[in-house]
């Protein structure tokens, strides 16, 4: 499970790298609108501690095995002390038998009798201790496997909020086309696909971006209503790339399913 925590915080990263700018990555807070206020539309904040949730499903993990072992060591204890009560009912057992019948030869029968009896009865209980250990063991592996997934779509939710929070803004798609077109020096020409909400902020950067990065040619803007707001397409003639919301969230799965 260690693992999989390593892996939501890498995923958190990456959100935070590349679709928004958090304080923490371990909380995020996700606005709602409340409706009923006519004057004024007051934001309130949910702030979900994604450590917490984790840890809690493997305290709730750790707490299968350990009541497991709990049961099992009961067993065997009870098993052992009657183990030692029934030592001493076979030795006075295999000494009443002895007084009967020869003493050597009764003893030795009913002690050796009664010992197997109990040998019996404390190999059955061990081995009920052990398949009790066993299926705590595979309920805590179904447990977490089950609660992996309800893990992973709390990843994505939050990315959800994180990157539509952010890139759905006009200017916020700006900080992910930048380094596309960094590295398109000495392209003549690119078109910059993307919601009409993104157009104005995109057509106040042109102009520093063809003197930054020596565009030769000219930077168009393609408007697709189509498009959701918080990703954009940039054409060149070496090819095509997609960033925004749409391509971190698949990013993120990717890195959280591995």
């Amino acid at each position: 499970m260690s693992q999989e925590v390593g892996k939501m915080q890498s995923s958190y990263n990456l959100i935070k790298s590349a679709v928004a700018t958090i304080g923490n990555n371990q909380i995020i807070a996700t606005k709602y609108i409340n409706k009923t206020l006519r004057e004024e539309k007051q934001k309130q904040e949910e702030v979900i501690d994604v450590d917490s949730i984790i840890q809690s499903y493997e305290n709730i993990g750790v707490g299968i095995v350990k009541n497991a072992k709990k049961e099992a060591e009961v067993i065997v204890l009870k098993s052992l002390e009657e183990a030692a009560i029934a030592e001493r009912v076979a030795y006075d057992s295999g000494y009443a038998n002895g007084t009967g019948n020869g003493y050597e030869d009764g003893y030795k029968k009913g002690y050796e009798k009664s010992l197997m009896d109990t040998e019996d009865k404390v190999k059955k209980d061990i081995e009920k201790a052990e398949s009790i250990l066993a299926l705590a063991a595979c309920d805590y592996e179904n447990y977490m496997s089950e609660k992996r997934s309800e893990i992973i779509n709390l990843a994505l939710e939050m990315a959800k909020v994180i990157s539509g929070k952010e890139l759905k803004l006009s200017e916020g798609i700006l900080h992910l086309i930048d380094p596309i077109l960094e590295k398109s020096k000495g392209e003549e020409n690119i078109v910059i696909k993307c919601n009409p909400v993104h157009s104005e902020p995109i057509r106040e950067k042109l102009s520093y971006w063809q003197k930054a990065y020596a565009i030769k040619g000219e930077i168009f803007i393609l408007e697709d209503t189509l498009m959701e707001p918080g990703n954009a397409e940039v054409q060149k003639k070496t090819g095509k790339t997609i960033v925004g919301m749409d391509i971190a969230l698949q990013k993120l799965e990717e890195l959280i399913l591995k």
